[in-house]
């Protein structure tokens, strides 16, 4: 009799243990951030292109929320990276410009401080499943082990440190391509399908686990290359760099194509947030990506550089199919996914982007700002909901932004009083930001750090 009872009290320990178990990945849904590298406003058929066809992107976007007014914390790639997953601005902590060789002093590390806590770090001690897959451009790249994805909340890490890297680089003649803390012998995919692969076969082995996917593509930040299967699509574009940034961008919209059929093979899909925007704004006689009707391009501040393409999806949670038309910032990034996986609590004082999931669920109506900021050297930008400040080295101007979204008219010497309103804002925002640590004026930055780390890179 007495084993009868234990017998049936282990089974009904297990069955609460089992349940315990589904209800916890249940309230502990699987979180996606995928970031294109350079993609302009222009490229994507949310967007309205016709030229590249972007499928699987497009059917995202139906799926969630467009945000009509979505920026970035930088128009270069580093800085908006350590925004993203610290949601804080990058000049809290002297990131505003990407890791470079000339830093303040001797004490600088060139990359995200240690004493900045991000978003993987968070979910991994929460008990998510955590990996990091593509380009990382937060520190490490001189050969400091404390500052790579693996050290930094990240269970698996597979990509590279640096800024740019080639796709077809077989044989890793770069020493670039990594897998955790190792330098690959060879990666005989194109590296975009690499990364599409690498996070199917995490999400196939994380399936009974909450997870978090970092996937910061490289695409399609240069060298312009791409196989003969993807480019095989658009030979009738004449101008030979454009048809291969086409490719490209073909080519990651396929790798999200085939992430998303994985969610919703295993039914994971309505249990997973997925995010999708770019780092920047593209550079069109660099990379050929274009941010029409956009003014300005990667490294400025008009909103070709910093206004770029941002999704966010999540079935039967948040709206599907519709726009949202209140400025918001990749700063958003962290605090919406602690949100999402449960952990508002985690949330820190001193975090300046904002949880937007009650603003898209219309729980909130104001703005999530009241400003939005940038600053890289001499350059800065500062806007509300109606009127944007931009500062190129001793050019400013002022735009009405809400009705002059292409920044075709500076109104600067006629609106003095809202040019003073926007500099206040902006001085006392600036006054809380720490120097710049490192960049890539030797004035400046006068201690040079040699990029020991790979081949090649040595100045």
């Amino acid at each position: 009799m007495m084993k009868k009872f234990a017998l049936v009290a282990t089974a009904f320990a297990l069955s609460l243990s089992i349940a315990e178990a589904h209800n916890k990945k249940k309230n502990t849904p699987n979180i996606i951030m995928i970031v294109a590298d350079d993609l302009g406003y222009a490229d994507v058929g949310f967007h309205g292109s016709s030229e590249i066809p972007t499928p699987n992107l497009d059917k995202l976007a139906a799926s969630g929320v467009i945000f009509e007014n979505g920026y970035v914390t930088a128009s270069v790639c580093g800085p908006t990276r350590a925004a993203l997953v610290t949601g804080r601005y990058q000049q809290r902590f002297g990131c505003e410009n990407n890791p470079a060789p000339y830093k303040l002093d001797e004490e600088v590390i060139v990359g995200m401080p240690l004493s900045q806590t991000n978003v993987a770090e968070t979910l991994k001690a929460e008990g998510y499943a955590t990996a990091c897959f593509g380009k990382w451009h937060l520190g490490g790249e001189r050969g400091n082990e404390a500052l790579m994805p693996r050290q930094r909340g990240f269970d698996e890490y597979f990509g590279f440190l640096e800024g740019a890297a080639r796709y077809l680089d077989h044989q890793n003649e770069e020493k670039k391509y990594m897998r955790n803390e190792q330098e690959l012998e060879m990666e005989p995919r194109y590296f975009t399908d690499a990364l599409g692969d690498e996070t199917v076969d995490f999400i196939e082995r994380n399936k009974e686990n909450p997870f978090f996917i970092y996937l910061p593509f490289n695409a399609v930040h240069a060298p312009l290359e791409a196989t003969e299967e993807y480019l095989a699509h658009f030979q009738h574009i004449e101008n030979e760099n454009r048809r291969k940034l086409c490719a490209m961008q073909f080519g990651m919209d396929a790798n999200v194509g085939k992430i998303m059929n994985k969610l919703e093979e295993l039914q994971l899909r309505e249990n997973t947030l997925v995010i999708f925007l770019s780092d920047n704004g593209g550079k069109p006689k660099n990379n050929f990506s274009y941010n029409t009707p956009m003014r300005g391009q990667k490294g400025q501040y008009y909103e070709g550089g910093i206004h770029i393409p941002f999704v966010m999806s999540w079935p039967g949670q948040i709206p599907s199919g519709e726009k949202y038309a209140h400025p918001i910032s990749g700063v958003d990034m962290t605090p919406t996914i602690l949100a999402t996986a449960n952990i508002p609590e985690k949330a820190e004082a001193n975090f300046d982007g904002v949880n937007l999931l009650p603003f898209v669920k219309g729980e909130k109506a104001q703005a999530p700002h009241e400003y939005l900021y940038w600053k890289l050297g001499a350059n800065r930008a500062i806007r509300n909901d109606q009127w944007k400040l931009v500062q190129h080295g001793k050019k400013t101007e002022l735009f009405h932004i809400a009705n002059d979204p292409y920044e075709t008219t500076d109104l600067y010497e006629q609106q003095p009083e809202i040019v003073k309103m926007l500099e206040e804002a902006y001085a006392a925002w600036d006054k809380d930001n720490m120097p710049a640590q490192y960049g890539w004026d030797k004035k400046q930055f006068p201690v040079l750090e040699k990029r020991s780390r790979r081949i090649g890179l040595e100045l």
